[in-house]
């Protein structure tokens, strides 16, 4: 019975790949845990690898160039440490990083090593008594002296880059011109220089009194809305915006090419290489009204900072005749022409790219000091993104489409199948934008009807315009275009590569 038992119980198959499965299940448990283990460090390398590079390129900007190799380290070394403490399953205190900056015999070539060692917290392996998995990685980078570069800046000085920089100054702007708008107060795009008229209505006059006519002279109706002739010009909302010190767009944007001069001069009197780099600046403003075209602030030179100076009182917003009715002449004393051509996109780089004006950016060169080389060429554009032109029964939508590139041409200088953008980046020539959003104005209907419903397109179009990674979107803070003007120079100017 006993020898008959073991033999069926041999041969009785049932409940075995139960038993197998109990045998084999914590394998299949743990090694499906460990994929998870391993596939988290992998994640999170490929993150330190990514600050090792960013870390490595830091050490290699323009300014970064000027300062001792000891500085670069340091920065570099504490923009990877910023990163890494980002990432939350890097075990506490494990993180070691390592800077090498050295600097090539003749001072023309810098390279920067980051290397770093760390662990990342295991969560299933932690049963085989495997707390940890190790990680480490590095990231080259080099860089060669800054290449010599001609800088052209294009302006918007448009009424609308004549808005207040803040909040609070649209409102006090709308407080002031309480009598225009419909009762709401004119504080978008109501900047532009005209006198007597319904823009400058309940206005001040320009000898301090209030207002005395019903209509505009020659009127003689005694009122409260326009100066008579005795008391001087009613002062325009350009003017009153002055008279209060409240700070426009156009003022920041002053004050940052300022800001901006001074960091290229500051770049190219460094010490660091043997032979600085060489820019050159020229400045336009694109208040193409009464001239349809561009006007030159200061013609290119090596002596931007002092030149600067001097053009700086030249920058304002353009003078428009009455609204929407644009100068016949430079002493803007009758109004015709095409009519209000606020932003001209089209003339403005048409002018710049074409070889036939007197404006056009020469062909760029690589910017070494070799003997025949010339610098190479940046087209600086800041601007709102916004061309106030008339093109059937819209505005905004044509100028996005120019800015893209639209097929169909406008009727100010742009013919069809133009993208003007396109053909200056062609010729080698780099587009660095920087775009200053528009500040909310919802008690404005020109606002609510023809910038609201496609602000969100603007930004866009211009980083299409620009060249990669030359486009910055200031924000709603136009308070500090100057530092945002100095980033965009640094990746114009950058030179700095990862080798490995």
């Amino acid at each position: 019975m006993t020898i008959i038992g073991l033999d069926r119980l041999v041969r009785n198959r049932r409940g075995n790949v139960a038993m197998m499965y109990a045998l084999v299940a914590p394998i299949l448990v743990f090694g499906g845990g460990a994929a998870i283990d391993y596939g988290r460090a992998a994640q999170t390398r490929t993150k330190l690898n990514a600050a090792a590079d960013a870390a490595a390129l830091s050490a290699l900007t323009p300014s970064m160039l000027q300062q001792d190799a000891s500085v670069a380290q340091t920065a570099a070394a504490s923009m990877f440490t910023g990163l890494a403490n980002g990432i939350s399953s890097l075990t506490p205190g494990a993180t070691q990083v390592t800077v090498s900056v050295t600097v090539g015999a003749t001072l023309l070539t810098r390279n920067v090593q980051v290397s770093y060692s760390t662990s990342v917290n295991t969560i299933f392996a932690q049963v085989l008594g495997v707390q940890t998995l190790p990680i480490s990685g590095f990231s080259n980078a080099s860089a060669v002296a800054p290449p010599n570069i001609d800088f052209y800046v294009l302006l918007d000085n448009s009424p609308s880059m004549a808005l207040p920089s803040t909040a609070a100054g649209i409102t006090q702007m709308q407080s002031l011109t309480s009598k225009q708008d419909g009762g709401n107060g004119c504080a978008f795009a109501c900047h532009q220089a005209s006198t007597n008229n319904a823009d400058s209505e309940g206005n001040p006059c320009s000898d301090g009194t209030s207002p005395t006519l019903n209509a505009a002279p020659p009127s003689t109706t005694k009122g409260n809305l326009y100066c008579a002739t005795k008391h001087g010009a009613q002062l325009d909302n350009y003017a009153l915006a002055r008279k209060n010190s409240i700070t426009l767009r156009l003022d920041e944007l002053n004050n940052g090419i300022s800001t901006l001069l001074q960091t290229a001069s500051t770049t190219s009197t460094s010490t660091l290489f043997a032979t600085p780099p060489k820019y050159q600046f020229a400045i336009y403003s694109m208040d193409s009204l009464w001239s349809i075209g561009l006007t030159k602030l200061m013609a290119l030179t090596s002596s931007y900072t002092s030149g600067w100076t001097s053009a700086s009182a030249n920058f304002g917003v353009m003078e428009m005749y009455s609204n929407n009715n644009n100068c016949a002449n430079s002493s803007c004393s009758s109004s015709s022409g095409p009519g209000d051509v606020g932003t001209n996109y089209d003339d403005s780089l048409k002018q710049l790219s074409q070889t036939s004006y007197t404006t056009a950016i020469p062909n760029p060169g690589n910017g070494t000091n070799q003997p025949g080389d010339t610098p190479q060429k940046v087209l600086f554009i800041v601007t709102d993104g916004v061309e106030d032109e008339q093109s059937g029964s819209n505005r905004l939508e044509q100028t996005i489409n120019d800015l893209a590139g639209d097929p169909s041409g406008s009727p100010y200088g742009n013919s069809p199948g133009t993208n003007w953008c396109t053909a200056i980046k062609s010729r080698g020539i780099k587009i660095a934008i920087l775009y200053t959003d528009y500040l909310a104005v919802t008690a404005n209907a020109w606002y609510n009807s023809h910038i609201k419903p496609f602000q969100a397109e603007i930004g866009p179009a211009l980083q299409a315009c620009a060249s990669p990674g030359l486009f910055y979107d200031a924000g709603l803070d136009s308070t500090d275009l100057g530092a945002d003007l100095v980033k965009l120079f640094n990746a114009a100017s950058q030179s700095g590569f990862l080798t490995e």
